[in-house]
């Protein structure tokens, strides 16, 4: 059992061992064609997909706006310019041609939201309930990117976290099987004491130098008061 004083150094070296796990999982993204980059984007694909049908005619193609969402993805873009890049593709693919499907997929008129397209692609200017239609839409489309958007970020977060915990508990257990086959060491780790370690090691990896920093001075303390 380690004496009161190794705690900070304790914690370092398990904060250390979940930044390497993070880094592991983030190697990914190299070495498998993106990785865990692709974790949440088929939230946003399953979105995105129905507001932008047919063949792009005068806009990208559907393909085209997907990799380009895709890209903005991979490349961690703000979110918030994510979310209006994808929502400016969308009402730029708006046509003639695919108001009624878009529409479908928003939820609002689509014999007037036709209407609308109509006359945007005549270069006629919107009258009151084409515009009203044509606002509507646009909320509706802010609001669908802003949740899917957010349940992306936040699905891709958790499995990263979760990755990271995997390999920081497997880097413990290999850890632990190297030290009890040296033979010159008088020690045994136990499987379950490798475990609560790799546990520990990515929550501790953000907040690892000020809470050692702050064990260290506790410490500290506690030793001067002593004395």
């Amino acid at each position: 059992m380690p004496d009161l004083s190794q705690l900070p150094q304790i914690v370092t070296a398990i904060g250390a061992l979940g930044t390497a796990s993070f880094g592991v999982v983030d190697a990914s993204k190299a070495l498998f064609f993106g990785g865990v980059n692709h974790i949440g984007f088929g939230g946003i694909k399953k979105t995105v997909r129905p507001l932008i049908p047919g063949d792009g005619k005068n806009a990208l193609s559907q393909d085209k706006v997907l990799a380009t969402l895709k890209a903005n993805w991979f490349n961690g873009t703000d979110l918030g310019s994510q979310k209006s890049i994808a929502k400016s593709l969308i009402k730029l693919n708006l046509s003639p041609a695919n108001a009624a499907a878009v529409a479908d997929a928003a939820g609002v008129d689509s014999a007037i939201l036709l209407q609308a397209a109509t006359d945007m692609a005549a270069g006629k200017s919107l009258v009151s309930p084409q515009s009203d239609i044509y606002a509507r839409f646009d909320m509706i489309v802010t609001a669908m990117l802003d949740e899917t958007y957010q349940r992306s970020d936040d699905a891709y977060r958790n499995w990263t976290r979760t990755l990271a915990a995997v390999v920081a508990i497997l880097l413990a257990m290999i850890a632990g099987a190297a030290l009890n086959q040296q033979a010159s060491l008088h020690m045994h780790v136990e499987a379950w004491q490798s475990a609560v370690v790799g546990l520990l090691a990515t929550p501790l990896a953000p907040i690892a130098k000020d809470l050692s920093t702050a064990l260290a001075t506790a410490v500290d303390t506690l030793q001067r008061v002593k004395k």
